[in-house]
């Protein structure tokens, strides 16, 4: 899909694209863009330890699962902790609604316009290998080691240890104005950043420099400092403050949920089936973007795929969710204009105008792949 018709983007979580069948995946494809986060990638993988006595059956859930993780149209996006650090050691990170990528190379056509170009992304590569049932021993060995972290924690036992809340909170709305009117003191700042660091499990020449820098900030406030770290540090605020009133749910398995928050700032929709991210996405999304419960968008892209089967042409309907979200985030209808036909004669000369660089590539079909592989 060109630029120019290009979708909302969009997050699934994993338990909105296992609810897709392929037919209803062809059509995210057609009407979204979507940034794929690394949680979902390893909660992905993660399953190859779910049935060790029954490997075959867990490699193919995996498969099953890879199969719906990368759309048409769709791009991983840059590991959280990785922009963490780099935008507390004063690095920009764009939150345009629009994914974050690393390895892009600037580009100069003959025209003079400019562009980006994007190799293969190694978590791309790992999901092909997935999909066709190939796994090795490192896929393994995170997967057990990946779940056995995110069930490492008793948050319900951290709960217990804490002493209870001096002030009780009976909305998630209070938390999240409690937690702002937190972030906004500025005699709090050291100490809410040297806990965040602690919390990201930087090494100690990384923290080192981090402070440095926060030493000569002039603002000395963390949502100009970091504005992407302020967002992960919010969210990670915003559930622990609530856990402890109650209002959240002490399941390990939060701890992952948290996760696919951090990445918001980098689509325009967000969509997902689990009741932690019904009750927080509300208060971590900002006016421009959405929200939508899994079951609903599901449910529409299902009924549309099998619409287009007597109709290749059709659209979605005026009031369906996907109308509804390309009105607000692109201010215009979901009407995917009709591919134009060629003739014969022109793909003749598409593919003589090609065979330069398909020759080009064929010489160094037989090089080996030096690039690293996910899981590094």
């Amino acid at each position: 899909m060109s630029e120019k018709y290009m979708g909302p983007t969009i997050i699934f979580d994993k338990s909105a694209i296992q609810g897709l069948g392929q037919k209803a995946l062809a059509e995210v494809g057609r009407y979204f863009f979507t940034v794929v986060p690394h949680v979902l990638l390893m909660e992905t993988l993660a399953d190859l330890s779910l049935k060790p006595d029954d490997l075959p059956a867990a490699q193919k859930k995996v498969a099953d699962i890879a199969n719906k993780v990368f759309p048409n149209e769709s791009i991983a996006n840059e590991h959280y902790h990785t922009m963490c650090l780099h935008n507390l050691l004063g690095e920009r990170v764009p939150m345009t609604r629009r994914p974050a990528v690393s390895g892009a190379k600037p580009v100069v056509a003959s025209d003079g316009s400019k562009g980006l170009v994007i190799d293969v992304q190694r978590e791309h590569d790992a999901v092909l290998r997935w999909q066709s049932g190939q796994f090795n021993s490192d896929d393994m060995r995170f997967a057990i080691e990946w779940r056995k972290a995110a069930k490492g924690a008793s948050l319900q036992e951290m709960k217990q240890a804490l002493p209870s809340p001096s002030v009780k909170f009976k909305s998630a709305d209070q938390v999240r104005d409690f937690v702002d009117t937190l972030l906004a003191q500025p005699e709090l700042q050291g100490s809410i950043l040297a806990w965040f660091l602690s919390m990201m499990k930087f090494d100690q020449t990384r923290q080192q420099q981090i402070l440095t820098r926060w030493k000569f900030d002039v603002t000395r406030m963390l949502v100009s400092f970091a504005p992407y770290s302020y967002h992960c540090l919010r969210v990670q605020l915003i559930y622990y403050s609530g856990m402890l009133q109650g209002i959240f749910g002490t399941r390990s398995s939060n701890i992952v949920d948290l996760e696919y928050l951090y990445y918001t700032p980098f689509a325009s929709v967000f969509s997902s089936g689990d009741k932690l991210h019904h009750q927080l996405a509300p208060l971590i999304l900002d006016d421009d973007q959405s929200f939508v419960p899994s079951v609903e968008l599901n449910k529409t892209l299902k009924e549309l795929a099998t619409e287009r089967e007597s109709d290749p042409e059709v659209n979605p309907s005026g009031n369906s969710v996907i109308q509804q979200l390309w009105q607000k985030h692109l201010k215009k209808d979901a009407i995917i204009p009709k591919q134009a036909s060629i003739s014969q004669e022109q793909c003749d000369a598409i593919m003589e105008h090609m065979r330069p660089i398909i020759d080009a590539l064929s010489k160094t079909e037989n090089e080996p792949d030096q690039r690293p592989r996910f899981p590094v």
